[in-house]
């Protein structure tokens, strides 16, 4: 499945950067930034970042089951994934909000 149109990135590319990098001693959580790293591409519209998540998180877990990843790397990066999402949700509904806000405070200014 292509997870990233723009750079052309599969979820089998995502599997092997994620075993390359969560076998590392100094694993670091496996973002969406550290994988396109590890692959040497860049996001160009950053598009793909909430598929790009939900394929790291999903491919963590089959890995741990595989036996690629030790299972105490798999429930890190799950905790630090869920996290992000929290984050990420957060600030979605922050943006919502405010561009409510402008919204209104617009229509207000039209009304006046």
């Amino acid at each position: 499945m292509i997870v990233c149109s723009c750079m052309i990135i599969t979820d089998q590319d995502i599997e092997a950067a994620l075993i390359d990098v969560l076998n590392r001693p100094d694993a670091p959580i496996p973002t969406p930034g550290i994988v396109f790293r590890h692959l040497s591409k860049r996001m160009n519209c950053c598009g793909c970042a909430p598929v790009a998540v939900e394929t790291i998180y999903d491919k963590v877990g089959e890995l741990e089951r595989r036996g690629l990843i030790a299972a105490t790397v798999s429930a890190t990066a799950r905790s630090k994934l869920l996290e992000f999402n929290a984050w990420r949700d957060r600030l979605r509904g922050k943006e919502r909000a405010a561009a409510a806000c402008d919204s209104g405070s617009r229509a207000m200014r039209e009304i006046a």
